[in-house]
């Protein structure tokens, strides 16, 4: 049997692929069930890219088209300057390269209906006040509505899954056993608060036609140096609007305490957005400063009886898009090392067919241990580039140099096909690991500081030097580690082209509020 802590999205899908395995799962989930009223206020709206397509395919491509059916496509970024420009940022040269915006409410209830179906006791309402991870045993204290009394309720089973996101118990009470134990090496539990929060806002719909108010298929980004709004598209004709801030600081949260106040902070800094947000005011003065920050810690599991997984394992900054989509990862790799343990397992037993090899007969010990080792490296390369990624959102969107070098970065890719793919392609439309991705990008980057040096027009760039780059640094590091064109790119009926070019720059003016734009290929998000 399986107990998970956490009801939410990788919960919910690791229970899923746990139950076609043949497991008996029981999710624990703090929260009265979600899908019984919409939750609002703290939220940042997700995108589905890769890696979350293939988790949710490789389950059954009903639950996919499940899923996709609750989702928005996003074909690039639109950046809405202070001047009153935009300038729109195509994921890719086509449109198949793009990604899929979904509230984390409908996700999560297409995905707890999933487990449901799948067989999955689900108990709500059900926050956990201890774990012994030894003996397998949760702890519950429940309020007994007939007497009015609390009352604690233990539950054992044979393994536990912490799957109770970035400020989980689980986690902390695997820190402090494996730090009372004394004999495990190199324990460590390493929160990095980033100093930002953020608050959700909305955008509607327009009041007489159920219109998008701005471009639907774009990430919407106003960047104001040391804070920004993004919006991205719901099905209804709204926008999830997320404000980035400082939390203290002479322009944070903490400076923004009266309607009066948060008023003219919006009309000086966002004009255009706030015209088209009426009850902007009222959402910033109702709804919580969420917290951002990264999770480093290791080791995730103890022995047979207990792992982490999503963000309780591993919760980063969302500036890369990939918090749902790597811990859908994390449990498409288990479900792959599950496969492959269970062959094994069946020739050593003689069995015709590894669904006849029970849950009992695995050695989950070896298998956590593995699934451990296989993630971990690369959880940790996309917390560090997401933050990475926030450097360049925050202070490089306007810099002409590093706009230069995503122009450039085109230029390669056209010049290259399958040999230059960026860092971003990798990570959002391939299924190559992290860790492989970042490095590619380190390799990448400095033939970009090499190429833009002194350069000032994209005309100007020396194209021999390219080629002569490319050859001698990133083509060296792709035979090493194994990396040929048809790993950089995933496939999926979900990334066919648009029969029309619906992100054109004609298209994209016809928003209500936009005046100007200019094209280019570089997405950051």
């Amino acid at each position: 049997s399986v107990a998970i802590v956490g009801g939410g999205l990788v919960g919910c899908l690791l229970a899923v692929y746990l139950r076609k395995h043949g497991f008996k799962v029981a999710i624990f989930e703090a929260r009265s069930d979600p899908r019984a009223a919409m939750e609002v206020g703290r939220s940042i709206n997700l995108v589905i890219t890769s890696r979350g397509l293939h988790a949710l395919t490789s389950v059954s491509p009903e639950l996919a088209q499940k899923v996709m059916d609750v989702t928005t496509r996003v074909d690039g970024r639109t950046l809405h300057q202070s001047s009153g420009e935009t300038v729109y940022q195509a994921y890719g040269p086509t449109s198949s390269y793009c990604n899929f915006s979904v509230s984390r409410w409908e996700l999560n209830k297409v995905l707890l209906n999933a487990a449901e179906e799948a067989g999955c006791d689900i108990y709500f309402s059900h926050p956990l006040a201890h774990i012994d991870i030894p003996n397998s045993t949760l702890y519950f204290y429940l309020f007994d509505k007939n007497e009015s009394q609390l009352y604690q309720k233990s539950v054992i089973a044979n393994h536990i899954f912490g799957a109770d996101g970035g400020g989980s118990r689980c986690r902390q009470a695997l820190k402090g056993l494996l730090y009372n134990e004394g004999n495990v090496p190199n324990v460590s539990d390493v929160s990095q608060p980033l100093g930002y929060g953020y608050k959700e806002l909305s955008m509607p719909s327009h009041a007489e036609t159920g219109d998008y108010l701005v471009h639907r298929d774009s990430l919407h980004i106003w960047p104001r140096g040391s804070h920004f709004l993004m919006g991205l598209a719901n099905l209804d004709g709204s926008f999830t609007m997320t404000f980035y801030m400082h939390e203290q600081g002479d322009i944070s949260f903490d400076q923004l305490k009266t309607r009066e106040q948060v008023e003219a902070f919006f009309a000086e800094y966002y004009s255009d957005a706030a015209a088209l947000m009426p009850t902007i005011v009222d959402d910033f003065m109702a709804n919580p400063v969420g917290f951002l920050g990264t999770v480093f810690v290791q080791p995730w599991s103890f022995e047979n009886k207990f792992t982490l997984a999503g963000d309780a394992a591993h919760a980063f900054t969302p500036f890369f898009g990939q918090g749902c989509n790597c811990g859908f990862e994390d449990v498409s790799i288990l479900h792959e090392i599950l496969t492959a343990h269970r062959r094994s397992q069946a020739r050593i037993m003689g069995c015709g067919d590894d669904s006849e090899v029970a849950p009992s007969a695995l050695d989950m010990a070896n298998i956590l241990k593995e699934y451990y080792n296989s993630r971990k490296p690369n959880t940790d390369a996309i917390a560090n580039m997401a933050l990475e990624n926030f450097e360049e959102m925050m202070s490089k969107t306007a810099d002409k140099r590093f706009l230069l070098e995503k122009d450039i970065e085109l230029l390669l890719s056209d010049r290259h096909p399958g040999v230059y793919v960026s860092r971003y392609a990798l990570i959002t439309h391939s299924l190559l690991p992290y860790r492989l991705c970042k490095g590619v990008g380190e390799v990448q980057t400095s033939i970009l500081n090499e190429l833009s040096e002194n350069v000032i027009d994209i005309k100007d760039v020396d194209l021999v030097k390219a080629d002569t780059l490319i050859n001698e640094k990133l083509i060296p590091y792709l035979n090493e580690n194994g990396i040929k064109p048809e790993r950089c790119h995933y496939t999926s009926h979900y990334y066919e082209p648009k029969t029309t070019n619906e992100t054109s720059a004609a298209s994209i003016k016809k928003c209500y509020h936009i005046q100007t734009t200019t094209l280019h290929f570089f997405p950051l998000f």
